[in-house]
């Protein structure tokens, strides 16, 4: 089951996401992410947060036409977009596609990176990009002159290798401290990218199509634990 989760951060093409919301079998709102549902003319399966952020018009939308409601204090130790993702690997999904993380709050999205990096099945995404993090070895569909970025997590990472790029690398070691990795181009209708011994963020700039979603879906269905 491919789950989205709408976060309250900033969105701007509409007709985006509710293209996306159609690839995804269970819709989650965190909080005032409803808002934005609302705009594209999407219900909610589920509204969990602490409520802090939605108005009472949406809240109470959501309510009278039956959203489940999951209401958190606002005295707790996770963000509304954490909840959203327990919430879904709770039900069993195999792919979580979080919007609304790029938002104007970096503290906001520096939280929501660290939960990729405990959540394997998380993919932020935008108009214009997405987000993963790579653990194997990983071949991904693009388009030639694509910016694409590959951040080593947590430390120093041995034999990552980076094929169908203009800067292709081969068993080298990227620092954590060094981010040479950022602002690469695709040179070819693939791209493969092996972590080596470690984990990668990887960044992809998207051409606005959707068809990506059930691309990485696949993946992470099939995603080993590592």
């Amino acid at each position: 089951m491919k789950t989205i989760i709408f976060a309250g951060g900033r969105y701007e093409d509409v007709d985006f996401y509710k293209r996306a919301t159609e690839a995804c079998e269970l819709r989650i709102a965190a909080d005032s992410g409803a808002e934005f549902m609302k705009k594209i003319g999407v219900l909610p399966n589920i509204l969990i947060g602490d409520m802090d952020s939605i108005s009472l018009e949406t809240f109470e939308e959501c309510h009278r036409k039956g959203v489940k409601i999951l209401k958190f204090p606002s005295r707790k130790d996770e963000i509304d977009t954490e909840l959203a993702v327990i919430e879904a690997m709770r039900r069993s999904s195999e792919s979580i596609f979080v919007a609304g993380a790029f938002g104007t709050r970096l503290d906001q999205m520096m939280a929501v990176f660290r939960l990729m990096e405990r959540f394997e099945k998380m993919v932020l995404f935008n108009e214009n990009l997405y987000s993963i993090v790579v653990k194997e070895v990983t071949v991904l569909k693009s388009l030639p002159g694509e910016i694409w970025s590959v951040i080593p997590l947590k430390r120093d990472i041995h034999n990552v290798s980076l094929d169908g790029f203009e800067y292709s690398i081969f068993e080298r070691t990227m620092e954590y401290l060094r981010p040479y990795g950022v602002s690469n181009k695709s040179i070819a209708e693939t791209v493969e990218i092996d972590p080596g011994d470690g984990k990668l963020l990887v960044f992809r700039y998207h051409n606005g199509r959707v068809d990506w979603i059930d691309e990485l879906a696949g993946i992470l269905k099939n995603k080993k634990k590592r």
